[in-house]
């Protein structure tokens, strides 16, 4: 990557990170809330952090 604008270039980049990650949380709670059965919010929220977190190491180790 050209030095251009380093400014830029790492806004670019932190908006598009920001942006997969909005969508991962976003279709891992609609794949939830498709197969799983929540009955309590705090059991829901626990269980999308540990998918949000073994989403993202699998998305890892495909990227490698």
């Amino acid at each position: 990557m050209k030095k251009r604008n380093l400014i830029l270039n790492k806004k670019i980049i932190n908006e598009t990170v920001e942006t997969i990650i909005d969508s991962i949380y976003e279709k891992t709670e609609y794949y939830m809330l498709g197969y799983g059965n929540y009955t309590i919010d705090s059991e829901f929220f626990e269980d999308r952090e540990e998918y949000m977190i073994e989403v993202i190491k699998e998305l890892n180790n495909r990227i490698k």
